[in-house]
């Protein structure tokens, strides 16, 4: 069950002789526990997958830096033999 935070905010308990139902409020507790648990699971995937990717952006970008230099020397090079 997915809960979004304006269903947490309009959330409303049935109110009992004592107060509200318990019943209810543990089992939303429950529910929204296991909500939250699925998000930080997920958002803490997403940020390995971040910073694996900022990684490889940094490598090809090493690559794009190297090849630029020896497509550098080679137009150098032949303006020389020319």
């Amino acid at each position: 069950m997915k809960i979004t935070p304006l269903e947490i905010r309009q959330k409303a308990f049935e109110k009992n002789f004592r107060g509200y139902n318990q019943d209810e409020v543990n089992g939303f507790l429950q529910t929204l526990s296991q909500e939250w648990e699925r998000i930080y699971d997920e958002n803490k995937e997403l940020r390995i997958k971040l910073e694996s990717t900022e990684r490889e952006v940094l490598k090809l970008r090493e690559v794009e830096s190297s090849l630029y230099k020896t497509l550098k020397t080679a137009e150098d090079t032949g303006a020389n033999v020319i």
